[in-house]
């Protein structure tokens, strides 16, 4: 057996950044992954409102994860952060949808 890559099976494809995607389509891509990790980072260093913040910012821009962690903050931030997370009916129900 070798130790040697699969081949590509389209190798016009590994031409092209991100299988196909434009260049600034993958940077965007890149800096919300990285944005939604500095909200990760700041959620496990316990600073609760700076990544609720982060979140609602990603949450608000269609971003999956983001929106169901920050319906979390909203729905359960008292028990689980000992705080108060706000958002508006309007954000709530986008997020619901992102995060479905």
């Amino acid at each position: 057996m070798s130790s040697e890559p699969f081949p590509s099976f389209n190798p016009a494809i590994d031409s092209f950044p991100a299988a196909g995607r434009d260049a600034s389509s993958t940077r965007r891509l890149g800096e919300r992954a990285r944005r939604f990790e500095e909200a990760m980072r700041l959620m496990e260093d316990g600073c609760w409102h700076a990544s609720f913040l982060a979140l609602t910012e990603l949450a608000d821009a269609g971003h999956p994860q983001a929106a169901r962690i920050a319906l979390l903050f909203v729905r359960r931030g008292t028990s689980l952060f000992g705080g108060s997370f706000q958002a508006s009916a309007r954000q709530r129900e986008s997020w619901q949808r992102a995060s479905d």
